[in-house]
C-alpha cells in the first residue's frame, strides 16, 4: 500500500522545488534590474553635478549671499571680488 503513494509525492515535492527554484530566479532577476536602474540613475546624476560644477567655472561659485571664500583664517578667505 506505500508504494501507491510514491508517484504524486514525488510529483509534489518536484513541482515544490521548481518552483522555489523560478521564484529565487524572477527574485535575483528583479533585483539585478533594480541595481541596473540604480546605477544607470547614480550615473546621469553625477554627470549632471559635473556639467553644472563645470559651468560655474573652475572654482566654482560661492553660495547665493557669501561674501567670503571658505579656507582662509578661521574659515573665511580673501573677500569675493
Amino acid at each position: 500500500m506505500g508504494g501507491d503513494y510514491i508517484g504524486p509525492m514525488g510529483l509534489g515535492i518536484g513541482m515544490m522545488i521548481f518552483a522555489i527554484i523560478l521564484y529565487l530566479g524572477i527574485f535575483a532577476l528583479s533585483l539585478w534590474i533594480f541595481y541596473l536602474i540604480i546605477r544607470t540613475a547614480v550615473k546621469h546624476g553625477i554627470l549632471k553635478a559635473d556639467e553644472e560644477r563645470a559651468a560655474r567655472g573652475a572654482y566654482g561659485a560661492p553660495r547665493p549671499g557669501a561674501t567670503h571664500y571658505p579656507g582662509g583664517a578661521h574659515g573665511y578667505g580673501r573677500p569675493v571680488p
